[in-house]
């Protein structure tokens, strides 16, 4: 596998998002195009990479801050009366955007970097997706799935 390199399975058309792009916005455009987290750019640079988990993340936090506020003041009476998780985990997509929850320190390779090195790396950093990037640029994304394929076609 070690003949086989990163531009000879990554995918050259990749989706980019903004950094300004709110997180339901994020939820809605990763859903239509059917993956699972994308680069963030801005003015041609790469300034980051988001993902499904970074939105499931801040849900998590916004629903427990709101439990813990829910205990800590009681309650009141009736249902009406303690923070609502949902409504405060829905708030916190609306107003957060990209560059609020995206991971800042990209992880990338070269084009001519073995796959194999790039399967060790998203298996080392437990990252599904690692950008290709050549002299600053962005040149393309090789997925966990681009590495089962190649696994598959050697068999």
């Amino acid at each position: 596998m070690n003949d086989v390199k990163a531009r000879d399975i990554m995918s050259e058309a990749v989706h980019q998002v903004s950094p300004r792009m709110n997180l339901i916005d994020l939820e809605h455009d990763l859903s239509a195009q059917r993956i699972s987290g994308a680069p963030v750019v801005e003015q041609g640079k790469v300034v980051g990479i988001v993902s499904r988990s970074d939105i499931d993340r801040v849900l998590a936090q916004e629903r427990a801050r709101s439990a813990a506020a829910a205990t800590f003041y009681g309650g009141g009476e009736g249902p009406g009366d303690a923070p609502d998780p949902t409504g405060a985990a829905l708030e916190a997509l609306r107003t957060l955007c990209v560059q609020d929850v995206m991971t800042k320190d990209v992880i990338s390779v070269a084009p001519d970097d073995p796959v194999a090195a790039v399967a060790r790396l998203m298996r080392d950093r437990r990252i599904h997706r690692v950008l290709v990037v050549d002299d600053g640029q962005l040149c393309g994304i090789v997925t966990a799935l681009d590495i089962v394929g190649v696994v598959a076609e050697r068999s």
